[in-house]
């Protein structure tokens, strides 16, 4: 199951690529229409919002698969593994409850703009619902991911205690 969750994780990260990729192409082609025709591309401003709000919370879970968020580690690496496993273990805790609220509020907002039909206005109308839901969904990847981190992690710390690791 653990390894089927990383495969949708790895195609959210792809899919956060794709949209960086589109988000460049569309960002060129809108300065180079802009600048060199004097025709700027039509709600390139809106779309380009809507592909780095994917990018990003698409991409979360992907980048911890990897343990790619930003660290400080002034202090621990002066620490043991094993005290390291746990602060590690203690600090996910206050990230899951923090994202767990992101998750649950985003969930919230995507509902009102999908029942609401709540629109981006620009020179284009963009439906908001489609950005919307890309906050709870990379949202509540990284949280699976922090509890299936946790319970590895409890499981080492269990089996140190035992002398088994």
């Amino acid at each position: 199951m653990w390894r089927g969750f990383e495969k949708v994780v790895r195609v959210m990260g792809n899919l956060a690529t794709a949209c960086i990729l589109v988000l460049m192409v569309l960002t060129t082609i809108d300065v180079v229409l802009r600048y060199i025709l004097g025709m700027p591309l039509k709600g390139a401003y809106e779309i380009s919002e809507i592909l780095f709000l994917s990018a990003v919370f698409l991409g979360m879970a992907y980048t911890q698969l990897f343990r790619e968020h930003v660290n400080v580690d002034l202090f621990i690496t002066r620490l043991s593994k094993h005290t390291n496993l746990v602060l590690e273990t203690l600090m996910l805790l206050p990230a899951l409850l923090i994202f767990g609220l992101l998750t649950w509020q985003g969930i919230i907002a995507f509902w009102d703009a999908l029942i609401s039909g709540e629109y981006r206005w620009g020179l284009i109308r963009i439906p908001l619902w489609p950005a919307r839901l890309m906050v709870p969904l990379g949202a509540s990847f990284l949280c699976l991911r922090f509890i299936g981190e946790m319970i590895i992690n409890i499981q080492k710390i269990l089996n140190w205690k035992k002398g088994t690791s």
